[in-house]
C-alpha cells in the first residue's frame, strides 16, 4: 500500500523496489497506490452504522486484506502520522467483521477478536524531522493499530531528515531496504 501524491516521490522509489524484490523472491504482489486509485477516505456516519460499506472499493480492499499473508505500507509521516487519506483508509477498511470482531452473548460484555492474526506487516515511512529518541509516535500508532486486529509481528522504519539526504545515501537505503524485504519476506516455494 503506497501512500504519496507526488510520483516521482522516494516513497515511489522505495515501494518500486519493494515490489521488486517480492517479485523476484515468488511473491504475489496486490499494489495499491492510493492517491492514483482516488480513494474516497471519508467513513460517513451512514457507513459506519451498518458496518458493511457498499463502496466496491472499500469491499474489494476488504477481501484482499482477509486474503493476504502480509501487509506493507509506504508513507510519509505528516504531524506525526499517516497521510489523512491513508488514516481514512484504515477508517474505512480495518472494520469490524474484516479486521476485528466482537463476539458475546447480547447486552453482556463482548470479548474482542483479532481477525488478521497469523499475518506480518512491513511499515516504511519517511519524514523531514531529525531523528529523535525513543519510539515515534507513528510507529506506536501502526503497533496499536495492528495489535488490536491480531498482527503482533509488525516492523517498523522510519527514514529521517529527508530533505538534507542526498543521492547516494537514498540509494544507500533503497538497498537496506531491499535487504530487509528479503530478510522478512524468504522466498516464495
Amino acid at each position: 500500500m503506497l501512500c504519496h501524491p507526488q510520483e516521482r516521490s522516494f516513497n515511489h522509489a522505495i515501494c518500486e523496489a519493494v515490489v521488486r524484490t517480492l517479485k523476484a523472491r515468488g511473491h504475489t504482489v496486490l499494489f495499491h497506490d492510493l492517491y492514483h486509485e482516488h480513494f474516497d477516505p471519508l467513513l460517513t456516519a451512514v457507513e459506519l452504522k451498518r458496518r458493511f460499506s457498499f463502496d466496491e472499493q472499500v469491499q474489494r480492499y476488504s477481501r484482499e486484506l482477509a486474503e493476504a499473508g502480509a501487509l506493507i505500507f509506504i508513507h510519509p509521516e505528516w504531524w506525526s502520522g499517516p497521510p489523512a487519506l491513508l488514516k481514512g483508509w484504515i477508517d474505512r477498511v480495518f472494520r469490524p467483521g474484516v479486521a476485528y470482531d466482537y463476539a458475546g452473548e447480547s447486552f453482556l460484555r463482548k470479548a474482542k477478536v483479532p481477525l488478521l492474526a497469523g499475518k506480518r506487516s512491513l511499515i516504511l515511512a519517511t519524514t523531514d524531522a531529525e531523528a529523535a529518541p525513543g519510539e515515534p509516535p507513528l510507529s506506536r500508532m501502526w503497533k496499536e493499530t495492528l495489535g488490536f486486529c491480531g498482527i503482533e509481528e509488525v516492523t517498523f522504519r522510519l527514514l529521517t531528515d529527508m530533505r538534507s539526504r542526498d543521492v547516494t545515501e537514498r540509494r544507500g537505503w533503497i538497498s537496506q531496504l531491499e535487504g530487509l524485504v528479503a530478510e522478512l519476506f524468504p522466498a516464495a516455494g
